[in-house]
């Protein structure tokens, strides 16, 4: 689809963290953007209209008079939609968002594609910094806010396109991984479980997807691959291009050793083919990010970047909001804010705040707030998940008809399993509950972490104020 600058775009579902991004890039790039959402609110509404995209508050298929030049639908649109409706009657073109990013700004760029069931922000975003740090001035998106940026994208000059890419389904007319569209060059596998069970039958049909992607690899290409995950283990003989492993296992290419963890992150000394080339540190806790780490500093080397100026670059990595992001400390009492939902990430969080903080007293405060949690599925697992916090307060599922007609999660049922496997573990539906509760049980030394996708009803920083007050009567 050919469109020329001022040409007009107009985005159903607009205000998401994806599309908003989008509606940024395509503004920055010259055409005349509109968006519409159910639900338009601060801060995506504000950044949007500042850059003169006009919103309307809900879908009506008048928005779309006179017809624009192109719509994007994006993954949380329905057919049903007025929009959508009006835009498939009116033969209107459309296009699904990553199709969209394929063609208005990766095609002729240099494509780093990160990917995975855990880690694919914090790495794509370690991408982002140490090009962006080392002077490659890249282009990228991630889905998150990087804390090194004032925004979660960036148009550069230069030659390459750092990408998220999600296995997720890309719009009710394209039912497959976005991560098809995005033309990787460089690919990092972080890791492959199964997830997204309103999307993936079970974990045969998520490595037959990962196992399509990586055929779309040129063999000049290069794909970096977690050295001591089985899934992918299993597909890295169909690779057509060169695969470099990373890891902290004997066999990865990309080896971490000597790890020493502390309050302000994580040491460790990097080998490359069994070379040892120096000491690097990491601002983040966790062996998980010094793998995610490792895949970074390996993008960074394919692409020409010196190790000498990534060690450098990698120490000045301010983290990405939500993950292990500090809420702030009151009386002793640390709060922060991750965005783990899966049992692994779960795990993994937990381990690395431990790690960090061997001292402190680890208060896990998790809700069942995606697509796979509103299931059954993952309880058991649950369990394992949290064995290294102290205490627990598990909350409602937000949406529990995403459960569709799959057994729903019960927080109820897996407070009673954790409190028989000796756990300290309650119950609490609501955010007034939950912050009462931790404000009256906390205590000087606590570290109170909170584990969600969603958005947590604003608990944090109402356990903050709620702490703050406490503190100050």
């Amino acid at each position: 689809m050919q469109l020329s600058p001022g040409d007009h775009i107009h985005l159903i579902a607009a205000c998401g963290t994806a599309t908003g991004s989008l509606a940024g890039m395509l503004r920055q790039q010259g055409y005349r953007v509109t968006g519409s959402d159910s639900r338009v609110y601060p801060p995506m509404s504000t950044m949007l209209q500042d850059m003169g995209i006009n919103l309307y508050e809900g879908f009506a298929a008048e928005h779309l008079d006179p017809a624009p030049d192109l719509v994007i639908i994006g993954n949380a649109v329905s057919r049903g939609n007025p929009e959508a409706e009006a835009a498939l009657s009116r033969k209107i073109p459309y296009l699904s968002l990553p199709e969209v990013l394929r063609d208005f700004f990766i095609r002729g760029k240099k494509s780093i594609v990160v990917t995975g069931t855990h880690g694919k922000t914090t790495t794509t975003a370690l991408i982002a910094h140490l090009f962006t740090d080392c002077a490659l001035d890249p282009s990228f998106l991630v889905a998150g806010l990087p804390r090194n940026f004032d925004r979660s994208y960036r148009l550069g000059k230069g030659e390459h396109f750092i990408i998220e890419g999600d296995e997720y389904d890309s719009a009710f007319f394209a039912k497959w991984a976005k991560f098809f569209y995005y033309l990787p060059d460089t690919l990092v596998i972080n890791n492959i479980e199964f997830d997204h069970a309103d999307i993936y039958q079970d974990l045969a049909e998520i490595i037959k997807t990962f196992r399509q992607l990586i055929n779309l690899v040129p063999q000049n290409g290069l794909i970096l691959a977690h050295a001591a995950d089985t899934n992918i283990n299993e597909i890295l003989p169909d690779a057509p291009a060169p695969v470099q492993t990373f890891g902290l296992e004997t066999n990865a290419y990309w080896r971490a050793t000597d790890l020493k963890p502390g309050p302000q992150g994580t040491r460790f000394t990097l080998q490359v083919e069994g070379q040892s080339l120096g000491t690097f540190d990491l601002p983040m806790g966790g062996s998980y990010n010094v793998r995610n780490a490792l895949a970074s500093l390996a993008a960074g080397f394919h692409a020409g970047l010196s190790l000498e100026l990534m060690q450098s670059a990698l120490s000045r990595f301010t983290g990405v909001k939500r993950r292990q992001e500090i809420v702030g400390e009151v009386n002793g009492i640390l709060l922060i804010d991750d965005f783990a939902h899966h049992p692994t990430a779960v795990s993994l969080t937990l381990n690395g705040l431990k790690q960090a903080h061997p001292e402190r007293r680890l208060v896990a405060i998790f809700e069942p707030a995606s697509a796979t949690n509103a299931r059954a599925l993952f309880e058991e697992r649950y369990i394992e998940a949290f064995t290294l916090a102290d205490a627990l307060v598990i909350t409602r599922v937000p949406r529990p008809e995403r459960a569709r007609n799959d057994e729903p999660f019960s927080p109820d049922r897996l407070v009673q399993q954790l409190r028989h496997a000796g756990k300290k573990a309650d119950y609490l539906p609501d955010v007034d509950s939950i912050a009462a509760h931790l404000a009256a049980e906390t205590r000087p030394g606590d570290l109170i972490v909170f584990m969600s996708n969603g958005g947590f009803g604003g608990l944090q920083k109402k356990l903050l104020t709620a702490l703050q007050t406490q503190c100050s009567t």
